[in-house]
């Protein structure tokens, strides 16, 4: 069975021949495992990377940004500070993936946004450059593939920064309205110029991180007046054409969950562990709605090989029953866990997912 039967059939709700399986990979971990013997030309590539370790889904990716130089603006022994090509300035911590230091962003007022707004109209430059030759192997090879978007959230916070992103949705509605319009309708003529060019994908994946450990960034209602209806067109673009939809945010979501839901939505990932989003209670309440991806808890799998095998034999043995259930971490796996465990882990996702 290929990657795309097995999860098609999991997106329909029918059983497969086993679990399916993505991952995701902090550079930090990737660093380690080169250290320990992954090839430096295969960690240097996502798609060769998924492919080492035989992960399933792949993502034709929208850039959603001003198109602005990406380049590095200074650094020092410890520090080095890049502007975006949403000409934000972040600083980062040389050798370690963390939330960047934030210390200036493009759009600053109304005015700003006005002069940068068209840099968004426009469709050119946004699919990869090499998507004709990196699109044949995903099919040779029998890969699930989506288009993937930045939903407005996603993709604004990293122009206005994310102080002013929520306040303005207090203070200045007209404004965030116009952005999120904006990159909405944006994301919609990339894909569709996307399927106009005879790329045929098998569902949609939306990155939209609006939690946290402790809950939304923001109230249901503020969802719903300002997010929801970007979503529901945007998830709508799949859906009238048969088409699944991931939905991606890290955090606690539960006071959302039946928002998103309304959405169309057909895939919730990751289910993050260490913010109270549990598989089991998910599939229970909502089990008869959506598809669930990951809730791997990787801080239990670095304790050990016996707390990793509980971890799988838990969440992918039980995980499976009924169907609707894809492997992945719970966020990204972390530079604490070796190749060897990884590997391992794996090993254990394919023995525990059998149908």
């Amino acid at each position: 069975m290929t990657s795309r039967e097995r999860i098609s059939l999991v997106m329909a709700g029918k059983l497969p021949d086993r679990v399916p399986m993505h991952d995701g990979y902090w550079d930090e971990a990737l660093d380690r495992w080169e250290a320990e013997g992954l090839p430096a030309e295969v960690r240097a590539d996502r798609d060769r990377l998924w492919e080492y370790f035989d992960m399933e889904i792949r993502q034709i990716s929208i850039d959603p940004s001003f198109l602005l130089e990406e380049r590095i603006l200074g650094e020092d022994e410890r520090y080095v500070s890049k502007q975006t090509r949403d000409g934000a300035v972040l600083k980062y911590i040389k050798g370690k993936t963390s939330t960047p230091g934030l210390e200036s962003f493009r759009v600053g007022s109304r005015a700003d946004w006005e002069a940068l707004k068209p840099r968004l109209e426009s469709i050119e430059g946004r699919l990869p450059a090499d998507l004709p030759e990196r699109y044949a192997s995903y099919r040779q090879t029998g890969r699930y593939v989506v288009a993937t978007i930045h939903d407005p959230i996603e993709a604004s916070w990293s122009k206005l920064g994310p102080t002013c992103l929520m306040e303005a949705m207090g203070n200045d509605p007209c404004l965030v309205e116009d952005v999120f319009k904006t990159i909405t309708e944006m994301n919609l003529a990339v894909l569709e110029d996307l399927l106009g060019q005879g790329y045929e994908v098998d569902g949609g994946w939306i990155w939209g991180d609006i939690a946290y450990s402790r809950g939304t960034f923001f109230s249901p209602a503020m969802y719903v007046r300002f997010l929801q209806p970007c979503h529901k067109r945007l998830v709508g673009f799949f859906t009238q054409r048969g088409l699944p939809v991931v939905y991606h945010s890290d955090g606690d979501l539960r006071r959302v969950m039946d928002l998103l839901i309304e959405t169309g939505i057909r895939c919730l990932q990751p289910l993050e562990a260490k913010a109270g989003m549990d598989l089991f209670e998910m599939k229970r309440l909502y089990g008869d709605r959506l598809v669930f991806m990951g809730n791997i808890d990787f801080e239990a799998i670095a304790r050990g090989e016996r707390e990793a095998e509980a971890e799988i034999a838990l969440k992918v043995g039980q995980g499976k029953q009924g169907g609707g259930y894809i492997y992945h971490s719970d966020h990204s796996v972390p530079p604490k866990v070796s190749l060897a465990r990884y590997k391992r882990v794996l090993e254990l996702v394919r023995q525990h997912g059998k149908y």
